[in-house]
């Protein structure tokens, strides 16, 4: 039976394929791994935006609720009802149009047929037929300074920012009650609960993809 030599050195070229091989492998998998997960970014990200759209925080009227540089999703199919934030489209509205603003975030108080008021400090709202009762405000930061009294006519709403002494809205001279059907939607309660993980995903997502969230983006510019 024929010995091996004891100077017999084992083949190197066989480990180095194997190696290149296994480090081919990896490579791929992981090549794998990341464009399926572009492919479930890109997907999700139509998915949301069929029905949502992306409002980024620009300004400081709906401090504490919200804060400059928020990113959160916005119904379309909602129009909103007393007590939510809504996204209105202020084109064409003198006041606003005078400070650059087209679209606004703000939280929409009351509806057609309400009567709105406030007397030291204290709003008070009349729903259509009924009579005055304190608001319950618990999301206000500052005090509302301004008195005013009004009754909405059928398709008008009344809205106000959440930081009642630097927010510019419906209690502004210059601007009044304004129109439902220029309502784009609503920001839900869980978009606002998780504000902050929404924004953290949308600024990356905007990092990547830039193209994706460009026209859809909407602010509530500095008043």
């Amino acid at each position: 039976m024929e010995k091996k030599s004891e100077n017999e050195q084992p083949k190197k070229g066989g480990k180095l394929s194997v190696a290149l091989s296994a480090v081919i492998s990896v490579a791929v998998s992981a090549l794998t791994a990341v464009i399926v997960l572009l492919l479930v970014i890109i997907v999700s990200g139509n998915i949301v935006r069929s029905r949502y759209l992306i409002v980024e925080v620009d300004g400081s009227s709906m401090f504490s609720t919200l804060r400059d540089g928020d990113v959160l999703y916005c119904d379309k199919n909602d129009a909103g009802e007393r007590g939510d934030i809504v996204i209105i489209d202020v084109s064409g509205q003198p006041e606003f149009e005078r400070r650059g603003v087209g679209i606004i975030i703000k939280r929409l108080i009351a509806v057609g047929g309400d009567s709105i008021k406030c007397e030291n400090g204290v709003v008070y709202l009349a729903e259509a037929g009924g009579e005055y009762e304190p608001l319950e405000e618990p999301y206000i930061e500052g005090r509302n300074t301004i008195p005013f009294e009004v009754t909405l006519r059928e398709g008008e709403i009344f809205v106000m920012g959440d930081n009642r002494e630097d927010s510019t809205d419906c209690r502004s001279d210059g601007v009044g009650p304004l129109q439902a059907e220029d309502i784009l939607g609503t920001v839900p309660a869980w978009s606002v609960e998780h504000k902050t993980v929404i924004t953290g995903w949308e600024n990356i997502n905007e990092t990547l993809f830039g193209w994706i969230r460009r026209g859809s983006l909407l602010t509530d510019s500095k008043e």
